[in-house]
C-alpha cells in the first residue's frame, strides 16, 4: 500500500482530481491528512506512530509527502520553499523513512512560494489572473489568509468546464511523483 500525506481536505481533494486525471485508482485509505503544516514537523504526532507501525508490518511500501511551501515571511522556521525542503528532509531522516519516502512541495514554481492553490493558479492564463486580481483590488480585499480560497473560487466560477490544466508543465514533477508512487508492483 502507498500513503499520501498532505495538509488538509482541500489538498486531498485536489490530489484526487489529479489522480483521476492520471487514471490512477486510489482509496481514501491512501491518504493521511495532517490538519496543518506545523503538524507535519511534530515527531510525536500519533499519525506518525501509526504510520511507523504499518511500515514495520510491511503494509506500506511507499510514501509521498505533499506540503505547501507557504511564505518565508509568514513563518521563519518552516515557511518558504527552502525552509520547507530542509524541514521535510530532516523529518524523513528523523522518522527513519527516507528510503521509502519522497516529497513534493506545492507552490508557484516561478516564485517558489505559496500553496497548492498557487500551483493550480500558475497554470491559468495571465490575462485571466489579472482580471481576478483587479476584482480583488476593486472590492478592496485585504484578507491574505483567504486570498488563495477566493482566487480558486473565482477561477471555478469563471472556468467551470476547464478548471485546471493538469497537462501544464508546472504539474510535470507532481504527475511524475504520483505515477512513480503507484508503480510499486512494476519495480
Amino acid at each position: 500500500m502507498v500513503k499520501i500525506i498532505c495538509e488538509g481536505k482541500t489538498d486531498k481533494n485536489k490530489i484526487i482530481e489529479l489522480l483521476e486525471f492520471l487514471d490512477i485508482s486510489y482509496s481514501d485509505d491512501y491518504f493521511i491528512i495532517m490538519g496543518n503544516k506545523s503538524n507535519f514537523f511534530k515527531l510525536d504526532n500519533s499519525k506518525y506512530k501509526t504510520l511507523q507501525q504499518l511500515i514495520k508490518a510491511d503494509k506500506i511500501d511507499k510514501i509521498l509527502f505533499i506540503i505547501d511551501a507557504d511564505y518565508h515571511e509568514d513563518n521563519k522556521e518552516y515557511g518558504g520553499y527552502r525552509n520547507t525542503k530542509e524541514k521535510i528532509e530532516q523529518l524523513l531522516l528523523d522518522l527513519n523513512i527516507e528510503k521509502i519516502s519522497d516529497y513534493y512541495i506545492t507552490c508557484n514554481p516561478n516564485t517558489q512560494d505559496g500553496y497548492l492553490e498557487s500551483l493550480l493558479l500558475s497554470t491559468v492564463d495571465n490575462n485571466l489572473k489579472q482580471c481576478y486580481n483587479e476584482f480583488l483590488d476593486c472590492i478592496d480585499f485585504k484578507e491574505k489568509n483567504q486570498h488563495k480560497y477566493i482566487m480558486e473560487q473565482l477561477h471555478k466560477i469563471t472556468q467551470p468546464n476547464k478548471p485546471y490544466n493538469f497537462n501544464h508543465k508546472n504539474f510535470r514533477e507532481l504527475r511524475e511523483k504520483l505515477i512513480k508512487l503507484f508503480q510499486i508492483d512494476k519495480e
